[in-house]
């Protein structure tokens, strides 16, 4: 006489198989965020270094148009650095550009790269791979969902 339905053994087989399914989605779901944190740090690196290249070449910032020692604009600052093959405008992992400009942080003009970051997670491990981990202070500094990394 054969019965109907599934054992208990083989419920529990299939349930273990789908925990580990899930646990795989878990995983690559960590490693993708993580993969976007460490490229977007290493973009923002790449591209601190390339406006210091392009500065240590020229004598001036890509994109200070006036002279007066800062970016003005964000397309003129990536045409320059373009022009000598230094760097190339391309978007961040999270769906952004990075933009190259100049803007007033803690009271003081300085020349920037900013991006947005919508996750909070993402930002504090972005800073903590760059700098201090501390969102208002350092290199790096947080404003609402941009990062603005300090070119100095």
């Amino acid at each position: 006489m054969r019965r109907k339905g599934f054992t208990l053994l083989e419920l529990a087989i299939v349930l273990v198989v789908i925990g580990l399914l899930i646990a795989l989605v878990m995983r690559g779901m960590t490693l993708q965020s993580s993969a976007k944190v460490k490229r977007t740090a290493g973009d923002l690196r790449n591209i601190h270094t390339a406006v210091m290249v392009y500065y240590s070449k020229k004598g001036t910032y890509p994109g200070d148009t006036d002279g007066d020692g800062y970016i003005d604009s964000d397309a003129a600052a990536w045409d320059s650095l373009a022009k000598y093959s230094i760097a190339f405008k391309k978007p961040s992992p999270y769906g952004t550009y990075y933009v190259l400009d100049s803007l007033t942080v803690n009271t003081v003009k300085r020349n920037v790269i900013r991006v947005v970051v919508a996750n909070s997670d993402a930002r504090t491990e972005i800073d903590n791979l760059i700098d201090d981990g501390a969102s208002t202070t350092g290199a790096l500094i947080a404003k609402g969902d941009t990062l603005v990394y300090v070119i100095e």
